[in-house]
């Protein structure tokens, strides 16, 4: 982050939900963050006014959808600048803010952290949120979807399925320079850590992102990354 700031992030849970094991991962993973666990989601209006500026994020347990349905609106008030996702394990609870979009425009700037998916994909959906970006997995907005699919991409169900996702990620025609700016981006990294990265200019990154959305047929970054990390192992087999 700029100039070596630390910002807070908040985990809003039971120690049941939200160990210590998972703090600490979260902290050692994204190192300019401080976290903390409280216990409900309106302890967090006691929260100095003076410190609300720093919190970066604020990720709420599913047992208290409803409290972040019900205060979302006035949490967005108090805390300008910070980003809000519901961690799920069932996706019938994550679901139910989905549904509520259309009632509480608010929940729609609400993203989603599965608790129950690979060490790696969970600290790359939790840097996708914590820089901004609204992380929906797919099956939460798909009807055909069993509403018990727990990973950010596609789960293959079939012989066929799997074969269909497989033709998918070769079909892409993915250069590897554009694999390597995809997975940067699935990684939370914005375009000029990754040009710093890659030893390229920022014009260029954005150029080879762009040519990844045209080649995925998907409408931003967001969903570029979210495709990359449901393809993720075939892609590393490659």
């Amino acid at each position: 982050m700029p100039n070596g700031r630390v910002f807070d992030g908040f985990f809003v849970g039971s120690p049941l939900s939200f160990s210590d094991a998972v703090l600490n991962l979260a902290e050692r993973e994204l190192g300019y963050l401080n976290f903390t666990r409280i216990a409900a989601v309106g302890d967090l209006f006691d929260i100095e006014a003076e410190e609300r500026t720093s919190v970066r994020i604020i990720l709420v347990d599913e047992t208290m959808v409803g409290d972040l349905e019900h205060l979302i609106v006035k949490l967005r008030a108090e805390f300008p600048n910070t980003h809000f996702a519901l961690a799920y394990r069932n996706a019938s609870s994550a679901c139910k803010i989905v549904e509520s979009t259309h009632k509480t425009p608010d929940l729609r700037h609400v993203g989603f952290l599965p608790m129950q998916i690979e060490v790696d994909r969970w600290v790359s959906v939790l840097r996708l949120l914590v820089c901004g970006e609204r992380y929906v997995p797919s099956e939460l907005l798909s009807p055909e979807q069993s509403p018990h699919a727990l990973s950010p991409g596609p789960r293959p169900n079939s012989h066929s399925e799997t074969a269909d996702a497989e033709a998918t990620a070769q079909d892409a025609h993915l250069t590897d320079r554009e694999l390597q700016v995809l997975r940067s981006v699935a990684e939370g990294k914005q375009n000029k850590i990754i040009a710093d990265e890659l030893k390229l200019s920022q014009h260029t990154v954005k150029l080879h992102l762009h040519h990844v959305i045209a080649k995925l047929g998907v409408n931003n970054r967001t969903e570029a990354a979210v495709w990359f990390l449901g393809n993720k192992d075939k892609i590393e087999r490659r």
